[in-house]
């Protein structure tokens, strides 16, 4: 990444990847029945019906198995993001997804499957449960565009002086805020970034 590059900075599941989509169909394949009510990954054992700390151990489980490096992206998330890419945007990802050095491995494989190599110019893993906040806070006041699903990371970056986006799903749907953009899918956040960069 050189000082030319554009930066946005961006959640990976529920944002780039379906991570969901996958997660269930493994979960359903070992017994468990999903609600059918869409929940996001910090509150996935209530889709289920099982226990906070039984989930925690669930999701780590598929984070560390290489079904892991085969997630879909997610609305249009190739499409776009290889364009703003290809326009001179580069990408920080920030992902609670694991602190496990094999389940890293296995989001640079899936990353790689759909993106150039340098399109994310870095990653910043979270262990699991770690709060984004104390990561977005080495971004503060730098008015970066950032993208994820979580409102309580929207309304953190927002306070920090960042230009969120929220990735609407079934479960933030109800989430309205001035001053944060709501984007149902890339195309829609493509607009908004290169509308926002030609100010």
């Amino acid at each position: 990444m050189n000082k030319d590059h554009k930066v946005i900075l961006t959640d990976i599941d529920g944002v780039v990847f379906d991570w969901h989509k996958t997660f269930v169909e493994w979960m359903e394949l070992q017994g468990y029945e999903s609600t059918g009510v869409a929940h996001h990954i910090n509150d996935i054992h209530l889709e289920f019906g099982i226990d906070y700390n039984e989930s925690v151990i669930k999701k780590e489980e598929f984070n560390t198995n290489m079904i892991a490096s085969t997630l879909e992206p997610y609305a249009g998330a190739d499409i776009w993001i290889n364009k703003l890419y290809e326009e001179g945007y580069r990408f920080i990802g920030i992902t609670s997804f694991s602190d496990k050095p094999i389940a890293q491995y296995y989001r640079y494989v899936n990353l790689e499957d759909h993106f150039p190599t340098d399109c994310f110019g870095s990653m910043i893993f979270l262990s699991p449960g770690e709060q984004e906040r104390e990561t977005l806070e080495q971004f503060h006041g730098t008015n970066l565009c950032y993208v994820d699903d979580r409102i309580y990371n929207v309304n953190s970056a927002l306070r920090l002086g960042l230009k969120p986006v929220l990735m609407s799903h079934e479960y933030n749907v109800h989430f309205n805020r001035q001053g944060v953009f709501v984007a149902k899918d890339w195309e829609k956040l493509y607009h908004y970034i290169k509308e926002e960069h030609s100010k």
